[in-house]
């Protein structure tokens, strides 16, 4: 503190004032200055203040607790449903509010049936992961960006519209095409179409990039917030795998762990598999791709030139190692695995579809073969009555692909081009198919994680040619050994695959039971392929199909696993509509060519409430059952007129009748089809010839 001599200073008096004799007073014997005393009512309220402060405290972080509760409430609400509604504001007020903010069909139409398989032992997912996995593993999640890839749809529709006009503008027709082995080329660039063509396919860009950019930068995604949280974290997470079931029951959760210990005990450390290190296994897959272009070039003037075409074009092309996993029979109890190796893109795979190809001409030789249940139906229509004694029976191969050796496979295929001659193509390369088929089935080597693995026994497995490798092999022994020997009792002998559906009509010389024994293992001496033979019943499951005799007619009915998690894909999935309309019509027709009307009503009706479990609308559903039944009536009264007019020629090879695609990545906030249509319309409809 500063002393200030002023303020001590005795003020002077006035004249008027009474003089008081003079003294000198000492500074050190002045009083201190009193402070100014408070006021009761001032002390009263301090102390009522300080008495009341807690309180205000605590009612204020009641508050802000209060409100960070609500808006976290609120950001929540935001995220899981897109809204929140306003206590203040009114019913009606807040569902407006919510459906201007946040994309309805996302609530309206989200499933309800979120099943999935948990075959986790160890460590277990969280219990939301339903939520996700729920949706099936063919949801289709939205990109961020509606805005479609312009340069590759404008680029593909470019070379089109050139080369169907350069093709019309020569006058060349259709050349000979095999489309199962049709490679477009990358080296031939058509030339300019005409000025009216090349300017109108300008305009249709202009129109095209105009509404592109129309569309938003970014679009409402189909997945709720929690959903993308269980996707992030699943990603990230390296503890569990997400893999199909198998025959297709729905999606399954495994430990990571769990599932790379059922790989190598069950299968991979098997005596049908080797390990190769991995620069023995990429000298081995160096050394058959030599081996079959060797062979290519050797016999290339035997083959077509669409198929030499095929070759060509395929060599250069990057190719990738055929990759192994399992699928789980969820079916079967205890939990069973089944061994795939994918061979898309693999070099094998270019010779094994060829295979393939060359194969479809060898399947009528095969009469026990089977395409599918339709065709199943149409045979057991065409049958006669049959008598009260006819049973049915099934047969189940065990381990199909690994116990079909491939030298007695080969032994069947050279005893079929022997002795069936006449009903094989004159021009069918044989050396050439038998020499690449045992390369193909013998040098089946493919990757595990970083391991190589070499398939020593038995049908490679996952190449293209499997399935009808298997059919026509063991077929060879069904006509050669089988039929011939037990017809009499065979009124129907089919297969599919590794499946066998029959009809045994017992004998009457009182050694019945002695025949069918003698069936069943003639069934099991070709090779080491073995069967599991059912008894013989009035009743079978085979397929997606329950069969009946019933007054000597075969009933069928849709057989549905139990295990079946009827898991249809969503309307919220990011497919287009006429996946939806696909869906629905297409089991529609199935249940109805398979079902009698009252079994057809009762499918139909469960076809229905796994619809609406899936978040389809009831009217959404009831229009496609109506365009289903109109199709059906159609394709009756067209059948009717058909079989009094003359049919049209569907394989003209005109230029003309070709049809012109656009090339376009869907996204249900994007660019829609009607819009594409009116665009091509206002442009290229005019001027093109084709």
């Amino acid at each position: 503190m500063v002393y200030d001599p002023e303020l001590y200073r005795k003020p002077e008096t006035t004249e008027k004032e009474t003089k008081v004799p003079s003294q000198e007073i000492s500074l050190s014997s002045q009083a201190p200055p009193q402070k100014k005393r408070k006021s009761r009512r001032i002390i009263q309220r301090m102390r009522k203040r300080i008495k009341l402060l807690p309180e205000k405290t605590f009612n204020k972080n009641l508050q802000n607790i209060k409100e960070a509760a609500v808006k976290s409430q609120n950001t929540k609400c935001d995220q899981l449903y897109g809204f929140h509604a306003n206590p203040a504001h009114s019913l009606t007020k807040n569902f407006n509010a919510a459906t201007r903010t946040r994309d309805y069909r996302l609530i309206k139409n989200q499933p309800s049936n979120l099943a999935y398989h948990n075959l986790c032992t160890t460590k277990q997912p969280s219990a939301d992961v339903g939520q996700l996995l729920g949706l099936n593993l063919k949801y289709c999640v939205a990109s961020k960006s509606p805005k479609p890839d312009l340069k590759h749809t404008i680029g593909r529709l470019n070379r089109s519209v050139r080369t169907q006009n350069m093709l019309l503008q020569k006058k060349v027709k259709n050349q000979p095409f095999i489309q199962q082995l049709y490679k477009q080329s990358t080296a031939c660039i058509p030339p300019l179409a005409t000025d009216q063509l090349e300017y109108q396919l300008e305009k249709f860009e202009e129109k095209l990039e105009a509404a592109s950019a129309k569309l938003p930068r970014a679009s409402k995604s189909n997945l709720t917030y929690s959903q993308k949280k269980i996707l992030q974290s699943l990603k990230k997470d390296k503890d569990y795998i997400i893999v199909p079931s198998d025959k297709n029951l729905g999606p399954a959760i495994m430990n990571r762990s769990t599932y790379k210990e059922r790989v190598l005990t069950e299968h991979l450390t098997s005596e049908a598999y080797r390990h190769i290190p991995q620069d023995q296994a990429t000298a081995l897959l160096k050394k058959t791709a030599e081996s079959l272009k060797f062979l290519y070039r050797q016999h290339k003037p035997v083959l077509s030139k669409p198929e030499c075409q095929y070759f060509e074009r395929s060599f250069p092309e990057k190719h990738r190692n055929p990759m192994f996993y399992i699928v789980p029979k969820v079916q079967k109890q205890p939990v069973k695995f089944r061994p795939v190796v994918s061979c898309i893109n693999s070099f094998n795979a270019i010779f094994s579809t060829w295979l393939d190809f060359k194969m479809k001409s060898l399947l009528k030789c095969i009469p026990t073969y089977l395409k599918d249940s339709n065709d199943l139906i149409k045979k057991l229509q065409n049958l006669p009555l049959l008598p009260p004694t006819a049973r049915l029976f099934t047969a189940d191969a065990t381990v199909m692909y690994t116990n079909i050796d491939t030298d007695t496979a080969l032994e069947a295929f050279t005893f079929l081009f022997e002795h069936y001659r006449e009903e094989i193509p004159s021009d069918f390369p044989r050396p050439f198919f038998l020499k690449v088929l045992e390369i193909v089935m013998k040098n089946n080597l493919f990757q595990f994680d970083d391991t190589y693995w070499l398939q020593l026994h038995g049908t490679a497995m996952g190449t293209p040619a499997a399935c009808l490798y298997a059919t026509i092999a063991y077929g060879v022994h069904e006509r050669n050994k089988l039929l011939p020997s037990y017809k009499a009792f065979l009124k129907l002998y089919m297969r599919f695959i590794d499946d066998v559906i029959g009809i045994w009509i017992p004998s009457e010389d009182g050694h019945d039971t002695l025949h069918w024994s003698n069936f069943k293992d003639a069934m099991n001496e070709w090779g080491k392929l073995k069967w599991i033979i059912s008894d013989r019943k009035t009743s079978a499951d085979f397929l997606d199909l329950t069969l009946t005799i019933e007054n000597g007619k075969i009933v069928t009915r849709t057989f549905q696993k139990s295990m079946n998690l009827y898991l249809y894909i969503p309307p919220i999935s990011a497919h287009p509509t006429s996946c939806f309309k696909g869906l629905i019509v297409g089991n529609f027709l199935r249940f109805r060519k398979q079902n009698t009307d009252e079994n057809f009503s009762t499918l139909i009706g469960n076809f229905a409430q796994h619809l609406l479990a899936r978040g389809h609308s009831l009217t959404a559903i009831r229009n496609h059952f109506q365009q289903a039944a109109t199709s059906i009536d159609q394709k009756s009264l067209l059948k009717a007129t058909l079989i009094s007019q003359p049919q049209k020629n569907l394989n003209d090879s005109s230029i003309e009748n070709r049809a012109l695609y656009l090339h376009w990545q869907y996204h249900p906030h994007g660019i829609q089809r009607g819009t594409l249509r009116a665009l091509y319309k206002d442009t290229l409809e005019a001027c093109t010839p084709f």
